[in-house]
């Protein structure tokens, strides 16, 4: 069985990434001392609360992000000898991946918790460390709580075709959807009749054949004259027709048809309703069998035969031979352009729980980012919440990324 190059590297990329998750080591320092939540350090403690739980000497601390019927927010017990403590000072630091910190300062709150001052916005990826002061005295613990977060050498990423873009300003089009077929410009075809009328004595092109302006079709010889000359193609193309034999004579009636499909026109249909929106110069994305085609419309035409409706005629590079005169085409005419602070490029979009995300890069680790979205033209999406600009962001195949981190069973506890 054979596999492409790009497969092979994908199935490397799935077996040999190394995953970087919540690596559950609680460090924690209190004069000079280490603080450890847990008796076995292989092991986490929970606390009563669903939190996690810190000790040191005499002192617990419980912390929970809570989430249940209210944006995320810290919530804290403390307690000393086994007995609530009412005066203390708390705060937490969160050190997120690309080094933004976010801070948190606690009050007692009436229901026998201690509060957080803020939301703790999504993803719940980062470093802690928490500073409770009681009675003169500091703890303080550190550790990480990382989701959604995966470390790929750089090399390994590159083989699997993983690329990155910077986020940043862009404008959001709103498409008029439109439909039309493929036609050869008129001076894209030829029809090539004899100077003058006479025997045929050669041919040296078919049908299907690739032909240079200046290239030999056939050779004549003159009735009037009995000379020979050569019918040469006045432009470069395909030789759609052939009319001619050797030993014929010719006539008034063309004996090739050149076609250079190099260049086509799209010539897409404008109803009433439609023509107050279109002008020439608008841009257009012509979609083709799945391929997709930029340009701007040249002219706006009435139809040829009283049809209700004009052609707008947008010209179209066939470099890549994919297209043929006759083709059925769709438009998405660019009426209006609105420019805005941040978008994204809709390929790096991923759905992962019940969010829109995509993931960041820093260094060789990714992570998700929730977004909040807004327009979109199908190509780019706005972001409203969730991405600074000038974060790096997985563009093509972000869905490895999202197999790697889902793979790995990455919970959301707190």
């Amino acid at each position: 069985m054979k596999y492409s190059i790009k497969y092979c590297f994908v199935i490397a990329f799935m077996a040999l990434s190394a995953l970087v998750f919540c690596s559950n080591s609680v460090m924690a320092s209190g004069q000079d001392q280490v603080a450890s939540p847990r008796a076995n350090p292989g092991v986490e403690l929970e606390g009563p609360h669903g939190g996690r739980l810190l000790q040191q000497g005499d002192i617990t601390l419980e912390l929970h992000i809570f989430e249940r019927g209210t944006p995320p927010e810290f919530r804290a017990w403390i307690e000393q000898n086994g007995v609530p403590v009412d005066d203390a000072e708390l705060s937490v630091t969160l050190t997120r991946l690309g080094g933004r910190t976010d801070h948190f300062d606690f009050s007692r709150d009436g229901a026998g918790f201690w509060r957080g001052d803020g939301e703790v916005v999504e993803p719940h990826s980062f470093d802690v460390e928490a500073v409770l002061t009681l009675d003169g005295k500091q703890y303080r613990w550190r550790w990480e709580s990382h989701e959604g977060r995966v470390k790929i050498d750089r090399t390994l990423a590159e083989r699997a075709g993983i690329e990155t873009a910077v986020a940043g300003p862009g404008s959001i089009e709103r498409h008029l959807q439109v439909y039309g077929r493929l036609a050869t410009p008129p001076d894209q075809r030829a029809h090539i009749r004899a100077r003058f009328p006479g025997i045929v004595t050669d041919v040296r092109v078919n049908v299907g054949d690739r032909v240079a302006a200046g290239d030999v079709l056939a050779i004549i010889e003159s009735n009037k004259s009995l000379q020979h000359y050569q019918l040469r193609a006045p432009i470069d193309g395909v030789v759609q027709r052939r009319s001619v034999n050797v030993g014929e004579i010719t006539g008034d009636a063309p004996l090739f048809t050149l076609l250079n499909d190099e260049t086509l026109w799209a010539q897409l249909k404008i109803f009433p309703g439609q023509r107050g929106q279109v002008k020439p110069g608008l841009s257009v994305h012509i979609q083709h069998n799945s391929h997709e085609h930029d340009g701007e419309i040249a002219s706006l035409t009435p139809s040829t035969d009283g049809s209700p409706f004009v052609l707008a005629r947008v010209v179209l590079n066939n470099d890549r031979d994919d297209m043929a005169p006759g083709d059925m085409v769709r438009g998405q005419i660019d009426v209006e352009k609105v420019e805005v602070p941040l978008v994204v490029d809709n390929r790096a979009l991923q759905g992962f729980r019940d969010w829109t995300v995509v993931f960041i890069r820093v260094g060789d680790t990714y992570e998700i980012r929730p977004l909040a979205l807004g327009r979109s033209d199908g190509r780019h999406t706005e972001v409203l919440a969730g991405l600074d600009p000038g974060d790096r962001y997985v563009v093509e195949n972000s869905y490895l990324i999202k197999a790697d981190i889902e793979k790995s069973g990455a919970s959301h506890d707190h």
